[in-house]
């Protein structure tokens, strides 16, 4: 993309028209449009604060002014969720009954029944 054709997409997209009418007008993709735009986006607004911060170049997107803000958002977005035991499982290599907080994905107890389990039978052999 050269001089022209960024200055003729600011100049389209400044007088309303969409990216798909830019993209036909010069011959280029949509998403080379969008890209453009957004590249020349470099501020930002915290979802935490509310403040204003410059987004680096060259790396993922920044959703936070600082690492405080992140933390502070992530707490209170988890504040109404509960990280205790809920649900019983019978672990798969001892069939002990236990409690996990992550619903029935976890199955085994310990790391030592999972080790066992997958050597070859669990605690049913050592019987």
């Amino acid at each position: 993309m050269n001089d022209f054709e960024k200055k003729r997409i600011v100049e389209l997209k400044d007088a309303g028209r969409g990216y798909g009418y830019i993209a036909k007008e010069l011959g280029l993709s949509k998403s080379t449009i969008s890209s453009f735009l957004k590249s020349l986006d470099n501020n930002s607004i915290c979802r935490c604060c509310g403040k204003k911060y410059i987004q680096p170049t060259g790396v993922r997107t920044k959703l936070f002014c600082s690492d405080s803000c992140r933390y502070k958002y992530r707490r209170l977005q988890n504040k109404g969720k509960s990280l205790k035991t809920d649900f019983e499982v019978e672990c798969l290599c001892c069939h002990k009954k236990f409690y996990s907080y992550r619903s029935l994905k976890r199955k085994f107890c310990s790391r030592a029944c999972y080790d066992s389990f997958r050597k070859g039978g669990g605690a049913d052999e050592a019987e």
